[in-house]
């Protein structure tokens, strides 16, 4: 049978286990919501490039780089550090994310997961040469598409062949079985990865070669498989909705690089119906309310605002980077179910929005009620449950305030589409230009989303 028809049955047999998310009294249980409607696969085209970045936003930018804010951006880009043509990749044959206090030493975890043998100082946490080497790999490829750099689009492929080359995907036991399930999260850097290549397919004939060939067939080898097992199972878990949008993400990004019909189909229909919270008409979104403040929009709720903002804003950038990424194909996520995705993203504005006077470089622990454009007074919340999450029942203060890049590609579709997006243009202005990789910080954090928007989807 059909690998995607399947994944359909599969996804039909557990209908009733997620949402519609509107609640009327008490707290929501979240996992007891039920899905509304079931969607069809799609056949989409491919006009290369089309993942994050199509043709027409390359030349949308080039015409505009000589003027602001695009310029700015693109200072940003070259005084990230990871622009640079020399910069050289620091590929590993399996990669890890995992605990030190656990898996930083050969010990016995080591030898009862039967892979003491692959052991080396600092393996534990060598995922961080992933995440800046896909940072590197794509800035280099904007470098090339804005500025014709072919010395910038030979470094980038010499990283993404370097990768390719050498690793065999993620460190598992013995079983094949990941180790923690900590390792999914290092997904968020694979769409990244595949960005790159998609930015740089058509230098020299790149995206004929074998080469080329060669590094499709190891995202769709290392990666994939991982990912749809993940979404597929969910592993009896109640993961929160970051850790299904690194996996959609990168099933999209990989599906449309190999021009793979099945792949695409399985990102998208899960957005639409999936199991888990990566499904914006589910466990994604507690409840959409009316804005209090009289703005006449609306503002979802998402499963992560009462657990943290530096997860929530997070939710945010890899929310984006999707529907933009399902943009390019045809497919538009953000107006699905009224603009619920952009209801999310200006919930999470909103909410963590600060005023300029709190400067850029501030503490999140630190920040004064009194720095925040809008008071939490202004933002409804409605209590939930979430599994063994427990129940949320205030909005979380915990990194309010948190800066991540992306909130361009929010506020550019609104001005595009002749939506207001009150508070996500608002977001954008307050950290025009934004950057990426080598601007946020030197872990995860900094590098779990691409940035660089205010260059690449502000819109006049």
């Amino acid at each position: 049978m059909n690998r995607f028809f399947l994944n359909i049955m599969m996804l039909t047999s557990v209908l009733g286990a997620v949402s519609c998310s509107e609640i009327e009294d008490g707290v929501s249980d979240i996992d007891s919501w039920d899905i509304p409607e079931v969607y069809e696969p799609q056949t989409y085209k491919f006009t290369h490039p089309c993942l994050l970045h199509s043709s027409a936003d390359i030349n949308y930018v080039k015409s505009h780089l000589t003027a602001s804010p695009w310029s700015d951006g693109y200072q940003k880009l070259l005084s990230s550090g990871y622009s640079n043509v020399g910069y050289k990749a620091s590929p590993v044959e399996y990669l890890a994310r995992l605990d030190a206090n656990n898996w930083g030493k050969l010990n016995d975890r080591w030898q009862n997961a039967g892979i003491a043998d692959k052991w080396y100082e600092g393996i534990h946490n060598n995922y961080t040469n992933f995440f800046k080497d896909c940072a590197a790999a794509y800035q280099l490829g904007l470098k090339w598409q804005l500025a014709g750099d072919a010395a910038a689009a030979q470094s980038a492929i010499g990283i993404i062949n370097a990768w390719a080359t050498k690793n065999k995907g993620i460190l598992t036991n013995k079983n094949g079985e990941l180790i923690d399930p900590n390792e999914n999260l290092i997904m968020f850097q694979v769409h990244q990865i595949a960005n790159a290549m998609e930015l740089v397919r058509d230098y020299n004939s790149w995206g004929t070669s074998p080469e080329f060939t060669a590094a499709v067939n190891w995202l769709k080898t290392a990666f994939y498989p991982l990912c749809s097992k993940f979404l597929k199972e969910q592993n009896g878990q109640h993961y929160w909705m970051n850790w299904d949008m690194a996996q959609m993400t990168a099933i999209l990004s990989i599906g449309i690089l190999a021009e793979d019909q099945n792949m695409v189909n399985e990102a998208i229909l899960y957005f639409k119906q999936g199991v888990g919270p990566g499904n914006i008409n589910g466990k994604a979104i507690v409840k959409v309310f009316d804005d209090p403040s009289g703005s006449g929009e609306k503002l979802a709720q998402g499963n992560e605002s009462g657990r943290d903002q530096g997860h929530n804003t997070l939710c945010a950038a890899m929310l984006g980077a999707f529907c933009q990424t399902a943009y390019n194909i045809g497919e538009d996520l953000f107006s699905f179910k009224d603009g619920r995705a952009i209801a999310f993203a200006q919930y999470v504005a909103k909410y963590n929005l600060v005023k300029k006077e709190a400067g850029d470089n501030y503490n999140t622990a630190n920040l004064a009620a009194d720095m925040f454009v809008y008071p939490e007074s202004s933002l409804p919340f409605a209590e939930y449950t979430y599994g063994d999450k427990g129940t949320m029942k205030k909005i979380s203060s915990e990194q309010r305030g948190n800066v991540r890049p992306g909130w361009d590609i929010w506020a550019g579709y609104c001005k595009a589409h002749g939506i207001k997006g009150k508070y996500v243009t608002e977001m954008a202005e307050r950290w025009t230009p934004d950057g990426g990789g080598g601007h946020y910080g030197p872990n995860s954090g900094g590098f779990d989303q691409l940035g660089f928007s205010t260059l690449m989807h502000h819109r006049e």
